[in-house]
């Protein structure tokens, strides 16, 4: 389901730059022509397309933070297994070690 989330999150952001790059040159025109109806309509195209992209990219943002903490916290976790089975290792090579001392 997280992947489908930011499928979506990115098709929202796709869809949006091309509503940018559609109206930008519509009320740069429509401006210049003095058509005043059109370029407030690019206007406002423009205007929502920029928060609708602002707003999907801080979502995505934040689900990548949390799924980076995750991993971060998994990794220590496993970082600390990896130390115990490590200190448990060198425990036991002591041990074989002071045998093999005692059997001389």
């Amino acid at each position: 389901m997280k992947d489908a989330s930011k499928l979506v999150l990115f098709t929202i952001m796709a869809m949006s730059i091309v509503s940018l790059i559609i109206s930008m040159p519509t009320l740069i025109v429509a401006t210049l022509m003095g058509i005043n109806y059109f370029a407030l309509r690019a206007l406002i195209a423009v205007i929502m397309g920029i928060i609708i992209f602002s707003i999907a990219w801080v979502i995505l943002d934040n689900q990548m933070d949390k799924e980076l903490q995750k991993m971060d916290e998994e990794l220590a976790e496993h970082k600390l297994k990896m130390e115990q089975l490590d200190k448990e290792f060198d425990e036991r090579q002591q041990r074989v070690a002071d045998r093999f001392k005692n059997l001389r």
